[in-house]
């Protein structure tokens, strides 16, 4: 179900801020001191030669999709800048408990982790991201989680998820939903890691702006308005199950979209 109850643009400030989470984790990116760049594993021409070839639109597209080496790096800072708010909401919907088992699809920087952590601090957060650059990043910025053994961080792919049917009770995906399979496979591997009575939440940004953007490459798969969001999400493995849409605004008058699945 579609709601749209949402649509008046919200005051926001343009630079994120703390939030109810706690801790500062968006300011960082204003002064890069909670950054903790990586050694350079790839030279900036090398990386540069690439977007001559497939043209700088779909260079940074496919940087979204699979960021590498030092352009990769700098994607993932962009990317936790972008998916501050994304990330706010759409967490928000999840309403994790102390002792959730939570997993993040395709984690990035893992901003959301560590804020997912705090709320779940008795519970066990697994991330999935494929992209070995966006996972060295992550367990930077999460160590101390991962030490005491709340954390647990894997490479791997949307399709196939490495983790245990019915293991999870919350589920978060932000701005992956673009680059997964049409055929829903990448849900369907959800819906059975998801326990009975468990949440997803997916934010996907609206199509419209995704064009004002012009980052849509040869990675994306697919764009969504909010029609089409509540379409794909009714003909996949979730069709049975509860679905609820909320349209959102962003700063610019970008516009999102935060879908809520409940499985049966």
């Amino acid at each position: 179900m579609l709601d749209e109850s949402a649509q008046e643009p919200l005051a926001i400030p343009l630079a994120p801020q703390a939030d109810r989470f706690g801790g500062n984790d968006g300011l960082a990116f204003q002064g890069a001191a909670g950054l903790h760049p990586e050694p350079p594993r790839a030279s900036v021409v090398g990386s540069l030669d690439g977007i001559g070839a497939i043209g700088l639109h779909d260079f940074i597209a496919q940087q979204f999709s699979m960021p590498e080496g030092m352009c990769g790096r700098a994607a993932g800072a962009v990317m936790g800048l972008i998916n501050h708010l994304p990330n706010r909401r759409a967490i928000e919907r999840l309403d994790i408990g102390e002792q959730d088992d939570v997993l993040e699809i395709g984690f990035g920087p893992g901003w959301a982790l560590k804020k997912m952590a705090r709320l779940a601090h008795g519970g066990t957060i697994t991330g999935v991201d494929r992209s070995p650059t966006m996972v060295r990043q992550a367990q930077i910025r999460n160590r101390a989680a991962i030490q005491d053994g709340k954390l647990k961080l894997i490479h791997g792919t949307f399709e196939r998820l490495p983790v245990e049917s019915a293991s999870m009770d919350k589920i978060l995906a932000v701005n992956v939903i673009y680059f997964c399979s049409p055929t829903g496979t990448a849900l369907a591997e959800a819906h059975r890691v998801l326990r009975p009575g468990g949440t997803m939440s997916i934010y996907a940004t609206d199509c419209s702006s995704m064009k004002r953007l012009q980052f849509v490459g040869p990675e994306t798969r697919q764009t969504f308005d909010p029609k089409g969001l509540e379409d794909f999400l009714g003909r996949s493995a979730f069709a049975s199950d509860q679905i609820d849409i909320q349209v959102i605004w962003l700063p610019f008058g970008f516009r999102g979209l935060v879908a809520r699945l409940c499985k049966r």
